[in-house]
């Protein structure tokens, strides 16, 4: 008799952007995604980071060194690393430009918003070719508080369109911090920067990213849940940020409070 075996889904772990403070923030992705992962089924972790000296960012405060050290414990996955400003050449920059600057920074913040979403894009290539059942996307630079359980892992893996994000920082938009995806919807998610200019022409709005979060999923038809996990951001020099967690505040209108408190209704009564 012919024993059968059961083919296990193969769970996919991508990292993308700066590893600020790694000694602090892998740990944490360690212990709250990728081990409740491997209950389930193969992981591989994967990454795409921008290999850079020093990180200057008048919004975060940040001007120092980028420690060497911060990038050595990613050489045991699968990745890649990439010096930045390159890829600004890849996308319709100026004509994003064009379309105003929502953060009113002198495009700052627009820039290093095309770099993480070509860094996220970069990670989601790669994944792709491995052919995953199941992705989490995560910034190796946030101190992750909890993960997914075994349940939503389990409904992501049953239901192909499936994204479950941050039920706080919305701004106008779904939170881009951290994202659950199945199959059928994370390349939505993660290539989210091939329909940056069709939102601002289509929204008649500045590049923003957690808008363009929400336009993406809607284009892709994703089936959105939320998750109350926390993450904080990790600096340079590994301080720990602190966040307001609380969603009234940060979702970012009335319309997106009324969205979030429909998404909650709908997570109660359907599976």
């Amino acid at each position: 008799m012919t024993k059968t075996t059961t083919k296990r889904p193969k769970i996919a772990i991508g990292m993308f952007g700066l590893p600020r403070g790694s000694e602090l923030t892998l740990p944490t992705i360690e212990r709250h995604f990728a081990e409740p992962a491997r209950a389930l089924g193969e992981v591989r972790l994967f990454h795409h980071l921008y290999l850079q000296d020093r990180v200057t960012n008048a919004r975060s405060g940040e001007n120092s060194e980028m420690p060497r050290g911060a990038y050595a414990p990613f050489e045991a996955f699968d990745g890649e690393l990439e010096a930045p400003e390159h890829c600004l050449s890849l996308y319709p920059v100026e004509a994003i430009k064009a379309r105003g600057d929502h953060y009113q920074d002198g495009f700052r913040s627009i820039r290093n918003l095309v770099h993480q979403l070509h860094s996220l894009k970069q990670v989601t290539q790669r994944i792709a070719r491995w052919q995953p059942d199941l992705v989490l996307f995560l910034r190796p630079d946030l101190h992750y508080e909890a993960g997914f359980g075994a349940d939503e892992l389990a409904a992501a893996l049953a239901r192909p369109r499936r994204c479950v994000i941050p039920e706080w920082h919305w701004w106008g938009g779904y939170n881009d911090r951290f994202a659950l995806c199945g199959a059928g919807i994370y390349r939505a998610y993660g290539e989210r920067i091939d329909q940056a200019l069709d939102f601002c022409k289509a929204s008649g709005r500045p590049l923003h990213a957690e808008r363009l979060v929400r336009h993406a999923l809607r284009a892709g038809g994703a089936s959105l849940r939320t998750t109350p996990a926390r993450a904080s951001r990790v600096r340079t020099d590994s301080q720990i940020k602190p966040e307001d967690f609380s969603p009234v505040p940060t979702c970012g209108s009335v319309r997106r409070r009324v969205e979030l408190s429909w998404l909650g209704v709908m997570q109660r009564i359907t599976p």
